[in-house]
């Protein structure tokens, strides 16, 4: 037994290190997690950030540099708490929790996407927008303050 958890272990620590694997535990993507298009979007999107800081099309890509900050009124915990994009357009989030553990949640029709951030360490997640257009809101799926569950934003694909 003590061999295949260090088989697996071992397995683990080699797709992570070269990035075919995008977590080190579940829910906290690395960098290097991210396909080489989307990595090179980042270092262009973090190299000259644009204007308003927040978002940016890189290369066909959309970069949204996303920050789950608490506060009193809980409404605008995520910013930016909206997110416009076209039918397939593909998406990287990166996702920063100055304060506490935090996450981004959202269900599309193609699947469940669910990261989780943790204080000081940017995470990351790509996903391409749903083909159908729509609002799609995403959700804080850890109970990271009071009312929790009315942290929310918006992914509006048209």
């Amino acid at each position: 037994m003590l061999i295949l958890v260090a088989v697996f272990f071992s397995w683990s620590v080699i797709e992570v290190t070269n990035g075919s694997s995008t977590s080190v535990r579940y829910g906290l993507p690395l960098f290097s997690g991210l396909p080489p298009e989307a990595q090179a979007a980042v270092k262009t999107f973090e190299s000259s950030p644009p204007p308003n800081g927040t978002s940016e099309v890189v290369n066909g890509i959309l970069v949204v540099n996303m920050t789950a900050v608490q506060n009193a009124t809980f409404s605008d915990v995520f910013k930016p708490n909206f997110i416009k994009a076209t039918p397939g357009e593909p998406i990287v989030i990166i996702l920063n929790s100055p304060q506490v553990i935090t996450g981004f949640f959202i269900r599309l029709p193609d699947g469940v996407v669910n990261v989780n951030a943790i204080p000081g360490t940017p995470s990351y997640v790509y996903f391409l927008a749903p083909n159908q257009p729509g609002n799609y809101t995403w959700r804080e799926p850890e109970l990271a303050g009071y009312d929790f569950s009315y942290m929310t934003g918006t992914l509006e694909v048209v």
